[in-house]
C-alpha cells in the first residue's frame, strides 16, 4: 500500500533533510536545521538522522529513507542553506525551495577529476611536512598520495573496489614505502602515514563524539563504528604491504633531516587549498579557510606545548570553534565552511595509525595508549568547539 501523497510543505522538508544528508551535514545539524524549518512553516514534523537512513515523522505517518554516507560536500551546504533561510522566512514558497534543491543537485562538479587527485598528493605532501619528515620524505609522499587519490576515483566508477578501497590502497602506499626506503633514505612509517594520510577517519571520529556530546547517540555510534571499521581496513592493508620488507633488501639507513619550520607554515596554506578542492568549497572560501586554519593550527601548538597533546588539543578545536562562528555571523553561511578544514589539520587520525602500527609490531601496551590518546584528544576537540558555541554561538543551525 503506497503512502498518501504529501503536501508541498511537508515534500519540502523530506528534500530539505535528504539534501542536507548526501551534502555531509551531521546528525545534530541536520536534525536542528530541518526543525527550524518545520517550526518556521507550522508542520508537525520529527527528523532522525543516521549515516544510512533518514527517519521522518510528517503528521501522523512515518517514512523511513535508505540513504548512502556521503563525503561533506560545502558549496552543496552553503546553497542549501541559503534556500533554506529563505523558505523559513516565507520569501520563497516550499514549492519554488524544492525547485531549488533540484537545481542545486543537478548543478555541476566545480572541481574535475584531475584537480581533486593533485589536491590528495598536496595533502600528503603537507602532511609529510607536519610530520617533520625531510624534503625526499615530502616530495615522495606527494606521488604516494597521488596514486591514493587516482585509486579513490576507481573507488568512484567501480562499487565492487569502493569497498575494499581504504585497504587496497593503504597496501599499495605501505608496499610501495617500503620498497622506496630500499633506494633513497626514507622512514617507512612517515613516509606511510603521509601517503595515506586522506583515508584516515580522524575527521569521522571528531564527528561521532559530537554526535554522541549532543545526544545523537544512534548517529554518533553508528559513525564511531564505521570509523572503527576503516582504522581496521587501513590497519590490515599496511600490515601486508609492510610484510613485503622480509622479502626486500635491507632499508637505507635514514639521516631524518626534517624541514625547519619555516616550511611548516608554507604548508599550511597549502593544505587548506588542498582542503577546500577536497571538501568540495567555493573558491573564494578559500582565504577564510586558510586563515581559520593556520590560527586553529597555532592555537593546537601552543595548547600542546603547554597543556600536552590530549588537553591541548582543545585549544584548537575552540580557536577553531570561535573564529568559525565569527566568520559565519559575518558573512551569513554555516560554520562548516571553515570549521571543518579548520579540524582537519587538528584531527587525531594519525594517532589511531600509529596505535594500529604499534599493535601489529606486538606492542600491544604501546597500541592501546596511541588508541587512548587519539580519543581523548578527539574529545578534546569536541569539548572545545561546543564550548565555542557557548561563548559565541553562529546564527544559524549549520
Amino acid at each position: 500500500m503506497s503512502a498518501e501523497p504529501l503536501h508541498p510543505a511537508g515534500q519540502w522538508l523530506v528534500a530539505l533533510a535528504r539534501a542536507l544528508h548526501e551534502s555531509g551535514a551531521p546528525a545534530h545539524r541536520l536534525e536542528e536545521t530541518v526543525d527550524q524549518n518545520a517550526q518556521a512553516l507550522g508542520v508537525a514534523f520529527a527528523c532522525l538522522s543516521q549515516p544510512t537512513s533518514l527517519i521522518l515523522g510528517i503528521g501522523g505517518e512515518t517514512r523511513v529513507i535508505r540513504v548512502q554516507p556521503h563525503t561533506i560536500h560545502l558549496e552543496r551546504l552553503i546553497n542549501i542553506d541559503e534556500v533554506g533561510v529563505r523558505v523559513a522566512k516565507g520569501t520563497l514558497s516550499p514549492g519554488a525551495g524544492l525547485a531549488a534543491l533540484s537545481t542545486i543537485a543537478a548543478s555541476p562538479e566545480r572541481y574535475g577529476s584531475v584537480m581533486v587527485v593533485f589536491a590528495t598528493a598536496v595533502s600528503s605532501a603537507t602532511a609529510a611536512v607536519f610530520l617533520h619528515g625531510s624534503a625526499s620524505t615530502v616530495a615522495l609522499a606527494g606521488g604516494l598520495g597521488l596514486g591514493v587519490g587516482i585509486l579513490a576515483r576507481i573507488a568512484v566508477w567501480r562499487i565492487e573496489y569502493g569497498r575494499l578501497h581504504e585497504l587496497v590502497a593503504s597496501f599499495v602506499v605501505a608496499a610501495t614505502a617500503t620498497a622506496l626506503a630500499r633506494v633513497v633514505p626514507v622512514p617507512v612509517g612517515v613516509l606511510t602515514l603521509a601517503g595515506i594520510i586522506s583515508l584516515l577517519p580522524g575527521l569521522s571520529l571528531t564527528v561521532a563524539l559530537t554526535e554522541l556530546a549532543t545526544r545523537h547517540l544512534a548517529s554518533g555510534t553508528a559513525r564511531a563504528m564505521g570509523a572503527a571499521v576503516t582504522f581496521l581496513q587501513i590497519g590490515l592493508g599496511t600490515a601486508l604491504g609492510w610484510h613485503l620488507a622480509e622479502a626486500l633488501p635491507k632499508a637505507l639507513r635514514n639521516p631524518n633531516l626534517p624541514l625547519d619550520d619555516g616550511w611548516v607554515w608554507a604548508a599550511v596554506p597549502l593544505a587548506a587549498a588542498a582542503f577546500t578542492v577536497a571538501l568540495r568549497a567555493r573558491p573564494r572560501d578559500f582565504p577564510s579557510i586558510a586563515l581559520v586554519a593556520g590560527l586553529s593550527y597555532l592555537a593546537g601548538r601552543f595548547g600542546q606545548a603547554h597543556l600536552g597533546p590530549e588537553l591541548g588539543a582543545s585549544i584548537g578545536g575552540l580557536s577553531v570553534g570561535l573564529l568559525s562562528n565569527l566568520h559565519a555571523r559575518i558573512l551569513r553561511v554555516p560554520t562548516a565552511v571553515t570549521q571543518v578544514p579548520g579540524l582537519l589539520l587538528l584531527v587525531p587520525g594519525s594517532i589511531g595509525f600509529r596505535g594500529f602500527g604499534a599493535m601489529l609490531d606486538a606492542d600491544v601496551n604501546s597500541g592501546v595508549s596511541a588508541a587512548f590518546s587519539m580519543t581523548v584528544i578527539a574529545g578534546s576537540l569536541v569539548a572545545g568547539i561546543l564550548a565555542a558555541g557557548v561563548i559565541l554561538p553562529p546564527r544559524r543551525s549549520l
